[in-house]
């Protein structure tokens, strides 16, 4: 590669007077559940959907998360589901669920409290199927790749592979719902509830009675106390569902991070490790969950178990890129939950369903969620993460359009671009291998220009670089004014711009 004489000429006629000479030159001139688990490296695919719910983080409707305790009927009685919570007899199920959420910054909880009756447990969860990466679960979206038909959606088989299944969609009237009373065969029947009639709350913090459906949101407060004892009592259904009954639950340990999550550093947040997370530790079922955003605005979701009495727990940062696609967590939403499940499994059912089975036998459990959250604030568009800050890597001279790419000293960043001497001659000389070797190459092969192209290349003055000029004839100047007009109009437009 031949020496510019560029850096032996004023600054102040740095590309002018030595690359372009002439003034043409530059003019132009991107738990419930049984699973199946595929390993493949570190990723794995869950299939967690055959529970009573299918939910693995025993959400509202789920059966029980990992370390949930059976508490019997309350008459003594106790359930023999195994390990897993998964029920070996048949029944219908109610679920009630009693939530608080509180942010981490302190103030008032929030309230929610729902409630569920299906008649059969048995298959009535939803299809699921999530994928483990670092020990946390991501709830996977089926693709089909465009091959379902009108009638058709994309969903999961058995083995969680994406499959096209049929939409239920028979016309019908109003109070009628469209069922399949055979596979593959649609048709329409009246409309019925299953539940368990009114229900009432005794001994909460805040009064509740709920009719069906079931649903209640309060402005502020818990609707259990923490550890504290409680009884739901239901009127019975007036048509298909549970008979009356009365039954007491435990509330959980309300859930206290420590430090809290608010006091989590921007570092550990926005870092490249772990990041910890520590509570006073309880006897429930923790589940930690992490929605995280990155630069592009992709999202995604995690949800992590954790052992309640160990106190402390590091949500992967795997985990976190692994929802992303690989990509950096640009913005996070943070939340640990406690819950605690009292089941009963002595309960009685009545009335017939048309194209369902009701179970004679009602099972019901309580669940009671203890939440707090924090949302985290990442860098601004345009910004990255660099030695855990937020910089401006349009216009950061250290970090120029990415995290350590620095300038030389004499030039600037300029929309992510390095702009300057050093950073225009460095682009000259890669161009003249690359988009202006043809330029070159005609300069190199016309010996008038190649005369002059060495010449100039030897002058140390401006008379000298004069005196090459008048020596040239007009082609080899016009050659040689080629190759800077392709650096300043196509190769180096950005890193040349003050020259050019």
């Amino acid at each position: 590669m031949r020496e510019t004489p560029v850096s032996r000429v004023q600054p102040s006629v740095l590309l002018l007077s030595s690359l372009f000479l002439l003034a043409a030159g530059c003019s132009g001139g991107g738990e419930d559940s049984d699973t199946d688990t595929a390993s493949t490296g570190n990723t794995s695919t869950t299939n967690s959907g055959s529970g009573p719910t299918g939910d693995p983080t025993g959400d509202s409707g789920s059966g029980s998360g990992t370390g949930d305790t059976d508490s019997g009927s309350g008459t003594g009685d106790t359930d023999d589901t195994g390990d897993t919570g998964v029920p070996d007899e048949p029944h219908a199920l109610g679920t009630i669920v009693l939530g608080e959420s509180h942010p981490a910054t302190g103030g008032s909880a929030t309230p929610s409290v729902s409630a569920v009756f299906i008649p059969n447990a048995e298959g009535s969860a939803a299809k699921t199927c999530n994928e483990v990466i670092a020990g946390c679960e991501l709830a996977k979206i089926p693709d089909c790749d465009g091959s379902c038909e009108s009638d058709q959606y994309c969903g999961w088989s058995d083995s969680c592979t994406p499959t096209c299944l049929q939409i239920c969609d028979a016309q019908c009237s109003d109070g009628e719902v469209c069922y399949f009373p055979s596979p593959g065969t649609t048709g329409c029947k009246k409309v019925e509830t299953f539940d368990a009639g009114a229900l009432s709350f005794i001994g909460t913090p805040i009064p509740i009675t709920l009719f069906p459906p079931y649903a209640f949101m309060g402005d502020d407060g818990s609707p259990f106390s923490s550890g504290g004892k409680a009884t739901v009592q239901a009127s019975g259904a007036a048509g298909a569902g549970y008979e009356a009954f009365e039954r007491e639950f435990t509330g959980t340990q309300f859930i206290q991070t420590s430090p809290t999550l608010d006091k989590i550093g921007f570092s550990e947040v926005f870092g490249s490790g772990d990041i910890p997370i520590s509570w006073v530790p309880g006897s429930g079922d923790v589940t930690i969950t992490a929605t995280v955003t990155a630069a592009d605005f992709t999202t995604g979701t995690i949800t992590c178990k954790a052992e309640d009495a160990a106190g402390s727990f590091e949500v992967p940062r795997a985990a976190l890129e692994g929802a992303l696609g690989g990509e950096t967590v640009n913005g996070l939403s943070l939340s640990i939950t406690r819950r605690g499940r009292d089941l009963h499994t002595d309960l009685t059912t009545k009335g017939e369903l048309v194209g369902e089975t009701v179970q004679p036998v009602g099972w019901l459990e309580v669940i009671t969620s203890s939440t707090e959250f924090h949302a985290y604030m990442g860098c601004a568009p345009g910004e990255a993460i660099c030695d855990d800050s937020c910089v401006d890597v349009q216009y950061d001279d250290a970090n120029c359009g990415g995290c350590g790419e620095a300038c030389a000293e004499a030039d600037y960043c300029e929309e992510g671009t390095c702009v300057g001497e050093t950073a225009c001659f460095s682009c000259f000389d890669d161009s003249l291998l690359g988009a202006c070797k043809s330029q070159n190459d005609a300069c190199q092969s016309y010996a008038p220009c190649k005369t002059f192209d060495t010449c100039y290349s030897a002058c140390q003055t401006q008379a000298c670089a004069d005196a090459c000029v008048e020596a040239a004839d007009q082609m080899a100047l016009d050659l040689f004014n080629a190759i800077g007009g392709c650096v300043c109009d196509e190769a180096c437009t950005n890193e040349c711009v003050d020259f050019c």
